[in-house]
């Protein structure tokens, strides 16, 4: 079932309490709703069985975002699902229920940490949910963090009354609390890229959705909805994994028309050889997460420059079928095209021009396996390269 709405990937690590979970999304094209009436980021994750406020059992603790009405504020809430009543001759603290039993009006409380255009967070920003955790993977804060397309910083950090672990978590794009959201869709609309960290172990995508492993409460879902869509998770299981917000569009070998035998034998390419060297990752990675960019610049495109990427493909597979070296000529004419696409790359791909290009010189008179093993000495995945925020 494709992941889209309230249903994304749950994430885990083994089940084992989570280290420094942190969420960064990275927008590629303004992120909003067709309205701008609002709309929310809602870390779901999930404690291990076990867990207690007062006397009732906790199971759903929610870290959210909300965009809304020019501001963006957070909202934190520790549910006890499935819980109605205090026990039999208890009362609890006031200001709590059996259901968010865990601090004084848990509830209705959503400081502003930044300022936005609406419910509009723009090109080039980022957002981040961090969660501090102890040497027992118990939350002791979390850190909010939207750094605008200017590179200022703005952040809140909650302190946590009580310290509970989290074993999994599960990101939605929602309409605002108690509503749902229409995002504005399409290659040039409300794309990111999101990047999940944990400081140690690797994260993994659990098999089903809440419930299905960790002792996780099966009724912890998210009540709103939105036309929001998601990728598969890429990396996993690393400490770094990533998903593409909205669906990628066809691959940059489809854009250029480059279909059938031809197609089958660079896909063949990829997954046999490029896929195993850090940089051929960093590609493949680029290809994924820059999609719809890369769909918009070859569209876009009035001269040849489709038709010349779809020559230097060909002939560097070629090359690759008969364990060939990639001579002066052919890098020459590759630098040249990337000369061409680099002017017109979006904000969004700031960087990768500069880092195609030491790809491309390592392929200098080297075979494909060499020349990727030089420039994996310098080039890396995202997933591999950016440290947690």
């Amino acid at each position: 079932m494709p992941y889209a709405s309230n249903n994304n990937a749950v994430l885990i690590n083994g089940c084992k309490n989570l280290q420094n979970p942190s969420v960064l999304v990275e927008v590629t094209e303004a992120v909003a709703t067709t309205t701008g009436s609002g709309w929310s980021l809602q870390l779901n994750s999930f404690p291990p069985s076990g867990q207690y406020c007062q006397k009732s059992q906790i199971n759903w603790l929610q870290y959210i975002v909300i965009a809304q009405g020019g501001n963006l504020s957070y909202y934190i809430q520790y549910w006890a699902l499935g819980t109605s009543t205090w026990p039999s001759g208890y009362t609890g603290q006031s200001g709590t229920t059996p259901w968010l039993p865990c601090w004084a009006h848990d509830y209705g409380i959503a400081p502003n940490f930044a300022s936005i255009t609406a419910d509009t967070l723009p090109s080039r920003s980022t957002l981040q949910i961090q969660l501090n955790t102890n040497d027992a993977g118990g939350v002791v804060s979390v850190t909010f963090t939207y750094t605008d397309p200017s590179g200022t910083a703005h952040a809140a950090t909650w302190t946590a009354p009580v310290v509970h672990p989290i074993v999994g978590f599960e990101l939605n794009f929602v309409g605002a609390p108690g509503g749902n959201a229409t995002f504005t869709q399409g290659l040039t609309n409300s794309r990111a890229i999101i990047y999940y960290s944990v400081s140690s172990g690797q994260l993994s995508v659990q098999s089903g959705g809440p419930g299905s492993a960790c002792g996780e409460y099966s009724g912890a879902v998210t009540g709103e909805l939105s036309n929001m869509t998601y990728s598969d998770i890429n990396g996993a299981p690393g400490s770094t994994v990533t998903q593409i917000l909205q669906q990628p569009v066809p691959c940059a070998i489809t854009s250029i028309a480059i279909t059938g035998a031809e197609s089958d034998k660079m896909k063949q390419i990829r997954d046999s050889t490029v896929a195993k060297y850090p940089a051929g990752q960093w590609l493949m990675e680029v290809l994924d997460n820059h999609s719809a960019d890369l769909a918009v610049l070859l569209a876009a495109d009035k001269g040849n420059l489709t038709q010349n990427a779809r020559d230097i493909l060909k002939q560097a597979a070629q090359i690759v079928s008969k364990k060939g070296v990639f001579d002066g000529a052919v890098v020459d004419n590759a630098q040249r095209l990337l000369a061409q696409i680099g002017c017109k790359m979006p904000p969004s791909m700031n960087g990768v021009a500069a880092a195609a290009a030491t790809v491309l010189e390592s392929l200098r008179g080297k075979t494909l396996e060499d020349g990727l093993a030089e420039a994996s000495k310098t080039i890396l995945p995202s997933s591999k390269a950016r440290p947690p925020r």
